[in-house]
């Protein structure tokens, strides 16, 4: 598994292309008759920017002379001004009803897609979230995503509108006069050159700076999680140390990326310097040439002013390619995310599990977490309906591997698991997981009150069962010592209760279950003595005549177990009951005696 590994980046299978825009784009889809009525709203606009330059001409050619007299044009500059202010008054109407409704859509977007992404979490299977640390995910499902909000809400449709605006004042420039038109259409092949150059060496660095950013958010989040280790081994100015290094790393980045966008408005301002000149330059040669009555002042002004309008869409597309640069890093890391497929799924033909009775059969079973690393070669274990087996072993030899297994968190690379004469790999898997149920070693408590966290089990249990359930892992009267008893809210990860406590109430919730199969991993490695004399006295109930497998250290624990299995050297060592193995005086019995 692939831990700690902070100065890694990423490496990423889903590289950007046009068909990750296009993808974006299927989630407006729902939304298009609000996205289509802002693009006409945006090109409206982009044609009523087109008037007062327009109206320039007007009052300069006709409203005025060239003395600076004011003849009898009294109605046209009254029509001329009322335009204008129209103008102005519905440019601010519908900038206002373009900015509601692309926030309000675009958040909506934003939220299928963030919600699209944590269902597909949810079916990804162990081997991703072993293979990366857990900041590394989050981020993609928080920061990314709220990143692309911001884009979805003007950059998209920006971008086409402004194109549009772009190509409707290129040819009202050609209209007006065609000389001035090819000037400037020449400042815009180098400029476009320019762009695309600029923008395809920015999305690399964004992709170099993503990488960093997520190296250093993985780590916050572990030492988030893991502060009460760090203040225990005093590993504050260690961890700080190693922050400071990704920090330094991240913002190195950062200011590669920010130098290479601070090309990009120079650039635009250059060429609009040229185009402008360019205007310039050809009316002094077309009045030299032609006479001053050739090009009027009206048309000279007033295309300057075009000349504005046009590089104003130009520079906000410049704008668009940068944070489409930015869009486009995240949206390879929440694709990548996305078409990662589970490795656990249902097959194509696969059927619901019956009701099982409990007889459970590995045969054959190779199994390794990375390829040609085997835990567990040509293992073989059968296990009678309502047998209890207890596994022991050294650390690492592959005792939880066998469980989950069972539970198919993972499958095997070659052999067979079957319950009942079922082939789990065959089954659907809810059918499989509602029958067997597990305690984990690392029993995880959910933000909520205690009555929350047993029904989390079964949704659908009435408070009655699940006091019951409580009452059978002895944790009722510790929850009754809360003045709110059931209803006591819990912190992140069960803040506020005990290790112990953490244990039994998550023996609770596996006991609401009622599974056919029960697994018990390290179940009670976090319990008193006083508290374990307790389990154990349930544990003999509640795995009579159900077939159960338990992994712990403790021989109080274990001893009772139908049959002991100690489990090394990528199989099974030895098999027996306690008394058995004691008596071999084996690898069971220097367990035994070495603790």
């Amino acid at each position: 598994m692939a831990r700690n590994r902070y100065f890694e980046d990423e490496a990423l299978e889903a590289k950007f292309n046009g068909k990750m825009i296009l993808r974006v784009l299927s989630y407006i889809k729902p939304y298009k008759k609000t996205f289509i009525t802002v693009t006409v709203f945006m090109i409206i606009l982009g044609a009523i920017a087109l008037l007062p330059s327009y109206f320039n001409r007007i009052i300069i050619d006709k409203i005025l002379d060239v003395k600076g007299r004011v003849p009898h044009y009294v109605t046209l500059a009254i029509v001329i001004l009322i335009a204008w202010a129209l103008v102005a008054v519905s440019d601010i109407l519908f900038n206002l009803v373009k900015t509601r409704a692309l926030t309000k859509n675009s958040y909506k977007i934003v939220r299928d897609l963030r919600g699209e992404l944590f269902r597909h979490l949810q079916k990804l299977s162990f081997d991703y979230f072993d293979s990366r640390p857990a900041g590394k995910i989050l981020v993609r499902v928080t920061n990314y995503i709220d990143e692309l909000a911001n884009i979805l809400s003007g950059t998209v449709i920006g971008f086409v509108t402004d194109s549009i605006k772009t190509i409707l004042i290129l040819g009202f420039l050609y209209v007006l006069d065609y000389r001035f038109a090819l000037i400037v259409t020449a400042a815009m092949v180098p400029l476009s050159f320019s762009l695309v150059f600029l923008r395809s060496k920015i999305h690399l660095r964004w992709r170099h700076m993503r990488n960093k950013s997520s190296n250093r958010t993985a780590y916050i989040a572990e030492n988030i999680n893991g502060i009460a280790v760090t203040k225990a081994f005093n590993r504050i100015d260690a961890n700080c140390q190693t922050y400071d290094e990704l920090n330094a790393i991240c913002n190195k980045s950062w200011a590669n990326v920010i130098r290479l966008n601070e090309l990009f408005f120079p650039v635009m301002d250059a060429f609009w310097n040229i185009g402008q000149m360019g205007i310039y330059v050809a009316a002094y040669l077309i009045a030299i040439n032609f006479g001053t009555q050739s090009i009027s002042p009206g048309l000279l002004i007033s295309f300057a002013g075009y000349l504005g309008l046009f590089f104003q869409p130009l520079n906000n597309i410049s704008n668009y390619v940068q944070q489409l640069s930015v869009a486009s890093s995240n949206l390879e890391r929440i694709f990548e995310t996305m078409d990662t497929p589970p490795s656990i799924t249902d097959r194509e033909d696969a059927y619901d599990l019956p009701q099982i009775q409990g007889h459970v059969k590995f045969e054959n079973v190779d199994f390794a977490y990375e390829k040609g690393n085997n835990i567990l070669e040509n293992f073989n274990l059968e296990v009678p309906l309502g047998k209890s087996v207890a596994l022991v072993g050294p650390t690492g030899a592959g005792k939880t591997t066998i469980v989950n297994l069972l539970s198919r968190f993972y499958e095997p690379t070659s052999g067979r698991v079957l319950i009942d004469g079922h082939d789990i790999n065959n089954v659907k898997l809810y059918s499989l997981r509602s029958q067997v149920g597990v305690m984990m070693q690392d029993s995880f408590i959910f933000s909520g009150t205690i009555m929350d966290n047993i029904r989390y089990a079964r949704p659908d249990a009435t408070d009655e069962e699940c006091i019951n359930a409580a009452k059978a892992a002895s944790l009722h009267e510790y929850i009754m010592r809360y003045p709110d008893g059931y209803n006591h809210v819990l912190g992140e990860k069960g803040a506020g209760l005990s290790g112990g406590e953490i244990q039994l109430l998550s023996f609770a919730r596996t006991i609401l279950c009622d599974p056919k199969i029960l697994i018990l991993d390290e179940a009670t490695s976090s319990v008193d003595t006083e508290t374990e004399i307790k389990i154990q006295q349930v544990l003999e109930k509640i795995l009579k005549n159900r077939t159960s497998f338990i992994i712990a250290h403790r021989l109080s624990t274990i001893r009772k177990a139908d049959c002991i299995l100690y489990i090394s050297n990528k199989g099974i060592l030895e098999a027996g009951s306690h008394q058995e193995l004691m008596a071999k005086k084996g690898a069971y019995y220097r367990l035994q005696t070495k603790n």
